[in-house]
């Protein structure tokens, strides 16, 4: 069927219907693109308040730029019928989904997030959507989340388009001011948000009825049933959100959508927002530790506690910066006269099963005499391996003493100075030399971060900076795992300090992409940017994710964005020049190579030894075919830092674009010599695709 300039086929193409419009996907025959088609039914043109919603749909919803937000392409007439014509949206609505099943809590955060996010935007321009409901939130087949239906949308200064006492939305999520036919605010959509999720959360509706008077005296009179009540084990933030929104009195409620996107951020970090933000400190001081006592006679307790003991010093001195002691009594020495603490342990062992009674005393607090037990608890676990069963032991006994030496540090920050411009000035300076790629450049920014530190140990920057960096420790230092286990400690640092730091959420993603989880990385870099638009290299990250996903379409807007947001950062261009080539943008991604080799040459002219640039320089060159410039930047990378890993990884895949299969093999193996955690890249880069099935490439591997 042709409808002006769209095809499709009536029966086959229908996406949904409704009282007033159907939607159906159909080509744009002039564009050649696949889009959704809402056409209003021809009876409903003589309604003059029907056809004012369509165009208000149109006009309200092409005016709001949001990655949640279905976006409008045109609205016109034809033959006397009109329509609106939206992106294509492959997914399902949430009102599909969860009459299947309520959401999870990680899923439904994740949806809820990107609706708070669209909502905010919406409250912004001062709209009010007034019929948010499950059916008009699109789940996409990619996890993105859109919020559809702007019909009887509008702005909190026009007038309205019904008459007085009639109800226009869909009354199971509609607010009490809704119901009555009151002046409506944003705070009206914010109590929908929390009676569309509470539903999804829970699988029942907040305000049930059997019929739609019993349902509107059950929003005007009944308040809705406590969720976790309803849904065993549903975390406390997320009731207490939930029950937040769905405030009888509007001032009760979030103010708008970027109140509740932001308390429902700090529900996903775990967090209560009501109260203000914890902070936490690394703790100077010394923590001694008496051997675990064990019952007489029983040797083999004996050594398993001695096992035990060491293990427990080693992992809290890998991950705190105390100093570890361990005593050879139970008696604490005369001459430890600082602020210190005693972890005490009583082990108990039969056969496989094991439990360690506990206490934390901390000594000398704020300077006085005498002891404060801060902590006591039972461990128990059981395992056949008895190195697994003393791993186990030692790993719930280090996150217990560990979380609560954290909390315990609060204190500190009250008498520490405090120099926070300074700290701001030197993390900024050690992200700015941590990305010019090198070891040498990554121990400098360490350096330099722990600087910032030394001037404000709650400033949340350097926290996060300092976990980039480190995950970064672990890529060039032979994979050591420790590393990434102190990068997600400092960046739960820097989000305890601040719950919005999207640099912490960055440097998550990246620890988790480099271990080859990308579902979390996807999620921590969306959060991140949902946080901060500007925050680039979640950009950066996560377009490089997709790309290596395949999914290109993704891919390219980050990117894009990621050089706007960071012009001189040349990995940006490197990956959007593949992602236009799988798009068959080929001109487009020959005009930005262009672009790329103008700045990256520009830039390294002003820092000579930013390696980072000058390999991706050298990979963008090898990607259009120019050899002999590509061989010269790898040439002058190795005569600056000859001994780096980092580069001699890089320059491998210069060299194996190139085809120069033995230099490249060559180079890589050097790269594993010097530290380079070469199985994070090998088997995801297809930038050496030449190599597999060479055995020396296979050796890297193994």
């Amino acid at each position: 069927m042709r409808f002006s300039h769209f095809e499709f086929d009536p029966e086959n193409d229908r996406l949904g219907e409704g009282p007033q419009s159907e939607v159906f996907r159909a080509t744009d025959m002039r564009l050649g693109r696949t889009v959704a088609l809402k056409i209003l039914r021809p009876h409903i043109e003589f309604d003059p308040s029907a056809k004012e919603r369509f165009e208000r749909e149109a006009k309200h919803t092409s005016n709001l730029a949001h990655p949640n937000i279905a976006t409008i392409y045109d609205y016109g007439q034809d033959r006397g019928t009109s329509y609106i014509v939206m992106e294509f949206l492959a997914g399902r609505t949430l009102d599909r989904i969860i009459k299947d099943r309520p959401l999870g809590y990680e899923e439904g955060l994740r949806i809820a997030l990107q609706v708070t996010s669209a909502l905010g935007l919406v409250h912004e321009r001062g709209l009010i959507h007034r019929d948010l409901k499950p059916a008009n939130i699109m789940v996409a087949s990619d996890g993105n989340v859109k919020l559809l239906d702007f019909g009887i949308c509008r702005s909190t200064g026009e007038s309205s388009i019904t008459q007085d006492g009639m109800l226009v939305g869909t009354v199971l999520y509609m607010s009490p001011e809704q119901v009555l036919g009151d002046e409506l605010d944003v705070r009206t959509d914010v109590f929908a948000l929390g009676a569309v999720f509470y539903h999804a959360f829970t699988g029942e509706l907040a305000f049930p009825g059997r019929s739609f008077p019993e349902v509107c005296m059950s929003i005007l009179e009944s308040a809705p049933r406590d969720p976790r009540e309803i849904r065993t084990g549903l975390p406390e933030a997320l009731g207490e959100f939930l029950l937040t929104c769905l405030a009888r009195a509007p001032e009760d409620r979030y103010r708008d959508g970027n109140e509740a996107h932001g308390r429902l951020l700090a529900v996903a970090e775990g967090m209560m927002v009501q109260a203000a933000p914890k902070t936490t400190a690394t703790i100077r001081g010394t923590v001694l530790i008496p051997p675990i006592e064990t019952p007489a006679g029983a040797e083999s307790a004996g050594a398993f506690a001695g096992g035990v003991r060491k293990d427990l010093s080693s992992e809290l001195a890998r991950s705190t910066e105390l100093e570890i002691s361990l005593l050879e009594t139970s008696e604490v020495p005369a001459e430890v006269r600082n602020a210190f603490f005693i972890v005490r342990g009583k082990l108990d062992l039969r056969g496989d099963d094991a439990t360690i009674d506990y206490t934390l005393e901390q000594v000398n607090p704020n300077g006085e005499n005498g002891r404060v037990q801060i902590l006591s608890d039972r461990i128990e676990h059981t395992d056949h391996d008895e190195w697994g069963l003393q791993s186990k032991l030692v790993g719930s006994l280090v996150r217990s003493v560990r979380k609560k030496l954290s909390e315990v540090s609060i204190n500190v920050l009250e008498t520490e100075s405090r120099d926070t411009a300074r700290a701001e000035n030197l993390s900024r300076r050690a992200h700015e030399i941590l990305h010019r790629g090198t070891s040498r450049h990554l121990m400098s920014a360490i350096s330099t971060f722990r600087r910032a530190l030394d001037a404000d140990r709650a400033f949340a920057l350097a926290h996060a900076g300092m976990a980039e960096a480190l995950v970064r420790k672990f890529l060039y230092w032979d994979g050591d795992r420790s590393f990434l286990r102190e990068a997600r400690e400092a960046a739960q640092h820097a989000l305890a300090i601040d719950p919005k730091c999207a640099e912490a959420h960055t440097s998550l993603g990246f620890a988790f992409a480099l271990t080859g989880n990308s579902a979390e990385a996807q999620r921590e870099y969306q959060v991140a940017i949902e946080i901060d638009h500007e925050e680039w290299l979640a950009h950066r990250l996560l377009g490089g994710l997709f790309g290596r996903l395949g999914n290109f379409q993704g891919a390219s807007p980050l990117l894009q964005r990621a050089i706007a947001l960071r012009p001189t950062h040349i990995g940006s261009y490197d990956h959007l020049y593949s992602v236009l080539c799988r798009l068959d943008r080929y001109q487009e991604a020959i005009e930005l190579a262009d672009r790329g080799f103008s700045i990256a040459r520009r830039h390294l002219r002003e820092v000579e030894d930013d390696q980072e640039a000058r390999l991706h320089l050298a990979l963008l060159l090898a990607r259009v075919g120019l050899k002999d410039e590509a061989t010269a930047e790898v040439a002058k990378a190795r005569e600056l830092a000859p001994r780096d890993a980092f580069t001699w990884f890089h320059s491998g895949c210069v060299e194996a674009l190139l085809g120069e299969v033995e230099a490249s093999l060559k180079a890589l193996k050097e790269a594993q010599v010097r530290g380079y955690y070469l199985q994070s890249e090998l088997l995801r880069n297809s930038d050496l695709d030449i190599l597999r099935g060479r055995p020396e490439f296979q050796q890297l591997l193994g």
